[in-house]
């Protein structure tokens, strides 16, 4: 993640609730598994975003199987942390508001995986190797 970029509102708190969702195995294949869910149910809303939530998933679902380790500690609570936000009802626009609810969300995962980029390309190569 660049150091100039900013934050959106409410991402920073996010990690730090994610840093030990990271380290709990089973809380974090948990909140995998609500955000796959949340995500197909909302998979019209998400629009031009779903594609990078769902690199996003499958990028911490790898890092969690202990299948893709080639990955800063950073982006993957970055990755993490978006993934949480999106799941949490507590976000800083909460998603039963129209419309705002879940454009907080797709600024969140647009931050993040342009923040990523490269990380997540280098993923994306590893996927179409294996």
């Amino acid at each position: 993640m660049k150091e100039d970029d900013k934050e959106p509102n409410g991402f920073s708190k996010a990690k730090h609730k994610t840093e030990e969702l990271l380290e709990n195995g089973e809380k974090l294949s948990k909140l995998l598994e609500e955000a796959k869910e949340k995500a197909e149910e909302k998979k019209g809303k998400l629009k031009s975003a779903w594609n990078d939530f769902q690199a996003l998933l499958r990028l911490v679902t790898a890092w969690r199987k202990k299948e893709y380790q080639e990955i800063p500690w950073k982006t993957i609570l970055c990755a993490a942390s978006a993934i949480f936000y999106f799941v949490s009802p507590l976000d800083f626009v909460p998603d039963f508001i129209p419309i705002a609810g879940f454009l907080d969300d797709i600024t969140v995962i647009g931050f993040v995986t342009n923040s990523l980029k490269g990380d997540i390309e280098k993923f994306k190569e590893w996927e179409n190797e294996k």
